[in-house]
């Protein structure tokens, strides 16, 4: 074990000692003179973590596990299990024929964890106010279309959309937090509102602490939650130098794993102590090249790259076996969805030069940015040297290069997220840059979204994976394989999310798995 390891285990062993010690300091009746039943030990849930920003519904990251720490907090009108849509603040729902009305009956037994009562004032406000200031935050989604948002009494919610959408639960209803009217309708800026208020929801849990600088979570269960009992006390996300270590050394309860983390796997699995389960691959590594400045803005020049990099080498040489190459239209392949008729690229060192030659673009000098996939960056970089291509790699943390993407200053990058379940991660190809303009694209994903036949729809999908794959704003190279490995036993097991918790999130805490269900 590294010394940095055993410092990042002491001080989880720190941060759970003081969590137990103050929940037990907290008894304090005497006993009678027959024997009381023992106190059940606080149950403390442990999980490798990193900072993902403030978990408000506006300042967290715009990744995944931002909205996943999130979702403890606050709750939307409908959510997903392992196997589909349930109802959650909402009881049930009606759609009109047209699909653009829709009437949701909301439960009369929530409150806010300031103690007011939920209602549909509350639905009402947050739709207008997520609409109203969609031009600030990263995941408004298909809140364009929500044209009105009433209450037609205090647990009847209506909303009136522009045009139906399809997999409306996906991509709003089942995704958008609900917040409480009585305290943001005097927000102005809810990116900036960091006061504690901006953490009530209605969610199973509670924030007790946030460190930026430690990248450390501590929430502490709601125990007026509206949706059963919450089977946790306490949730922990301490920053882990690694995560199996800590694992294997009983210092959190449950880690996540994937791709070339498969020699970690095959190192565990065979412990009976462990229980695996294997998840999807809905997740995407891939190279953004910027269509919006020279040289990528020159199609030859993307092809080149294309048919230069060995993505089955990266996938054998890097992952050793712990991915699959790409859907070069970004859906995941294990998904209906994806279009099985797209170009294949192989690797093709001749064609590559052929190409560069043809137009007049040898020895073009590019810098690719990355953070974290030095292996990879290695590797792409020796392919495009080979043709004749001058590569220079700058890496630097995941937030800067985030940074440099969404502000559209870079040539090549490597970058990855997930989402890919469903079409809605079409919308922006490059994201989390904005670096692809096309707009008879645009009019076909607008043409999808409000396909109701499911068909029709598909083959909409099927035509933007194409574009895709033809234009080259992006080339993706593989699909990790990933796995969640806890305690054979435990009290708390994960699962999937159908189709990924929210609008696609491959992450294995949906917040399900913390209540007695």
């Amino acid at each position: 074990m590294t010394s940095r390891a055993l410092y990042a285990l002491r001080s989880i062993a720190f941060i759970l000692a003081s969590i137990i010690g103050l929940a037990g300091c907290r008894a304090t009746a005497v006993p009678g003179p027959e024997a009381l039943a023992p106190t059940p030990e606080p149950l403390v849930f442990t999980y490798p973590g990193e900072d993902w920003g403030y978990p408000s519904p506006f300042a967290r990251d715009s990744r995944g596990p931002g909205y996943v720490r999130m979702s403890f907090l606050f709750d939307t009108l409908t959510w997903k299990d392992e196997n589909g849509v349930i109802p959650w603040l909402a009881e049930s729902w009606k759609m009109s024929e047209d699909g653009k009305t829709w009437t949701f009956e909301l439960r009369h037994d929530v409150r806010w964890h300031d103690g007011q009562p939920f209602t549909a004032e509350d639905v009402a406000f947050t739709f207008a106010y997520i609409r109203e200031h969609a031009d600030e935050i990263s995941w408004s989604g298909e809140i364009a279309k929500v044209e009105g948002a009433v209450a037609i009494d205090a647990h009847t919610a209506r909303l009136t959309l522009s045009d139906p959408i399809a997999g409306p639960h996906f991509n709003l209803f089942g995704s958008a937090p609900i917040i409480p009217r009585h305290i943001w309708e005097g927000v102005e800026d809810p990116v900036k509102y960091l006061a504690p208020e901006a953490l009530v929801g209605t969610g199973p849990f509670t924030l007790d602490t946030y460190s930026k600088e430690e990248g450390l979570y501590i929430y502490q269960k709601n125990p007026a939650f509206w949706g059963g009992t919450v089977a946790a006390d306490t949730l922990v996300f301490p920053k882990v130098q690694d995560a199996a270590v800590a694992l294997q050394a009983g210092e959190v309860d449950m880690a996540s794993f994937s791709g070339n983390e498969i020699s970690v796997l095959k190192q565990i699995e065979p412990d009976p102590s462990y229980a695996v389960l294997p998840g999807p691959s809905f997740w995407v590594l891939q190279i953004i090249l910027n269509t919006k400045r020279a040289p990528f803005d020159e199609l030859a020049l993307r092809q080149a790259v294309a048919y230069a990099v060995d993505r089955q080498r990266i996938v054998d040489q890097v992952t050793q076996g712990g991915a699959v190459v790409a859907n070069l239209g970004i859906v995941s392949p294990s998904t209906e969805w994806a279009n099985p008729n797209l170009p294949g690229y192989a690797h093709d060192p001749d064609k590559t030069r052929q190409i560069l030659q043809g137009a007049g673009l040898e020895n073009q000098a590019v810098t690719i940015v990355q953070s974290g996939w030095d292996r990879e960056a290695e590797l792409i970089q020796a392919d495009l040297e080979a043709v004749g291509l001058q590569v220079t790699v700058k890496s630097a943390d995941r937030a800067t290069v985030d940074g440099l993407l969404k502000e559209g200053r870079f040539d090549m990058a490597i970058s990855g997220h997930g989402g890919i379940a469903n079409p809605s991660t079409l919308r922006t190809p490059t994201w989390p840059a904005t670096t692809y303009e096309n707009t008879a694209y645009d009019a076909l994903f607008a043409a999808q979204s409000t396909e109701m036949d499911e068909s029709a729809r598909r083959a909409q999908v099927w035509e933007l994976q194409a574009t895709v794959a033809e234009e080259l704003p992006v080339l993706t190279l593989y699909h990790p394989l990933m796995w969640v490995v806890y305690k054979a036993g435990a009290s708390i097991t994960p699962f999937y999310t159908a189709e990924g918790i929210a609008g696609g999130i491959p992450i294995e805490l949906n917040k399900l798995i913390f209540l007695e269900r």
